[in-house]
């Protein structure tokens, strides 16, 4: 069995969707000939935690810890608020904080290339000399943060084991760029980190083809794509009853670039149309929501037919995703949107329920969605398009699945097997 350091910021009992790639892949990999040990802070600062993902974590998993000097608990105190930089920029109040404001700028400018830059120069140290003494045959790092990246680029260079990249988001062009108020002076910063760990690793893999593009054009060759996926585990033998209610629902961060003006109007059309469906709709969200959706939700006349909870726990999440009529996701309107591929669509797959895209048709979301012939990606402003989609989702709702589409290509175990191909590719040079 080789051995692999994984080095991430986010593992149990942190929650949300960062932490679920590299959980499962340490779940799986030892199938394949690789025993994870994982690299992670002491004590970390999460925006979301959820201790059942501890019972996920196998015994046999080495788990190594250092402490982290995390900025934003000095930031906070400083501006004696609670209210720093929270998961996907999702706001509680419509009015931005000004201490908010000056806590992303200075996140956007003065801290680079993250917040847990910090952690790069003790984490080095520590890991060189944990090696000497705790060896292995590769080393992973997986961001966001992508100050991961560099700790492993100098723990590589001062060891010379070979390492792998995962960049789970992209780097430069990350989401929410524009919200940090970066100058051009440090974008070009990033540009410059982020081509030096591009460039610099045995390996380096992405989790869409869009970004897998972007980056073999700086590495000057191919990057393989290892998509993000679903532990098929969390989906035997669930029997949950049929909901008579006909839900909508969207599990995950929800932020105000995503917002559905032309969703809610079909919605409410379709309404004032078809009695039955105002009679049978819900629309359900769970998961961070920024205030813009929920405002623009609480206007429309179906606003009493909202459910909202701002976190479950993941087990809980999949029951709700099983027993909704309709699975929504929806694509950030940015400049990446067309590389943008949320987590959570790889659960929507397993969930084998219909799934409606609001986004790009190109996107590669929309990929994923048609090749397993799941449902439909639908242009934001396309509000007919979308009443279509609903009126027929909820005609055939009795109707029995006809997707001829294997969509264990994104089983977590099948994941797993490409990953450590990668890792016995890099590790025989």
């Amino acid at each position: 069995m080789k051995k692999v350091l994984i080095i991430t910021y986010y593992w149990p009992p942190a929650g949300g969707g960062g932490v679920q790639r590299w959980l499962k892949f340490a779940k799986y990999l030892p199938e394949f000939g690789w025993q994870p040990v994982i690299y992670t802070p002491e004590n970390p600062d999460y925006p979301i935690y959820d201790e059942t993902l501890l019972q996920e974590v196998s015994a046999s998993v080495e788990v190594v810890k250092c402490p982290i000097w995390e900025p934003y608990r000095a930031l906070r105190k400083i501006s004696k608020t609670d209210n720093t930089i929270s998961a996907g920029f999702i706001r509680t109040e419509k009015k931005v904080k000004f201490s908010t404001r000056v806590i992303s700028w200075i996140r956007g400018n003065l801290i680079i290339p993250d917040a847990r830059r910090f952690w790069i120069s003790p984490s080095t140290t520590f890991l060189v000399n944990y090696l000497k003494d705790h060896p292995v045959d590769a080393i992973i790092s997986t961001g966001p943060p992508h100050s991961m990246h560099l700790i492993a680029k100098k723990v590589a260079k001062k060891t010379g084991i070979p390492w792998l990249a995962d960049f789970r988001d992209p780097w430069v062009n990350m989401d929410n760029a524009d919200k940090f108020q970066m100058s051009s002076f440090t974008r070009n910063i990033h540009a410059r980190l982020e081509r030096s760990v591009v460039k610099s690793a045995a390996q380096v893999v992405t989790v869409g083809w869009h970004w897998s593009e972007n980056y073999a054009k700086i590495r000057g060759k191919k990057v393989p794509v290892i998509t993000n996926g679903f532990d098929h585990t969390d989906f035997e033998n669930l029997n949950y009853p049929k909901e008579s209610r006909f839900i909508l629902g969207h599990y995950g961060t929800f932020g105000d670039d995503r917002n559905p003006q032309a969703l809610w109007d079909a919605i409410e059309e379709l309404r004032k149309e078809d009695p039955a469906f105002a009679r049978d709709f819900y629309l359900e969200l769970v998961g961070p929501t920024d205030v813009e959706v929920l405002d623009s939700v609480k206007r429309m006349p179906f606003a009493d037919r909202l459910l909202y909870e701002a976190y479950v726990k993941h087990d809980e999440a999949i029951k709700r995703m099983k027993q909704a009529a309709v699975l929504l996701v929806i694509i950030n309107q940015n400049s990446n949107q067309e590389g943008r591929i949320t987590g959570k669509i790889f659960e929507y797959l397993a969930c084998d329920n219909p799934i409606l895209g609001v986004g790009s048709p190109t996107s590669d979301c929309a990929r994923v969605i048609h090749e397993a012939q799941a449902g439909e990606m639908i242009s934001f402003d396309d509000k007919k398009g979308l009443k279509a989609f609903l009126q027929k989702a909820f005609e055939e709702r009795n109707a029995s699945n006809k997707r001829n589409s294997d969509v264990m290509i994104y089983s977590r175990k099948h994941l797993s097997r490409l990953m450590a191909a990668e890792l016995d590719a890099i590790t025989s040079l």
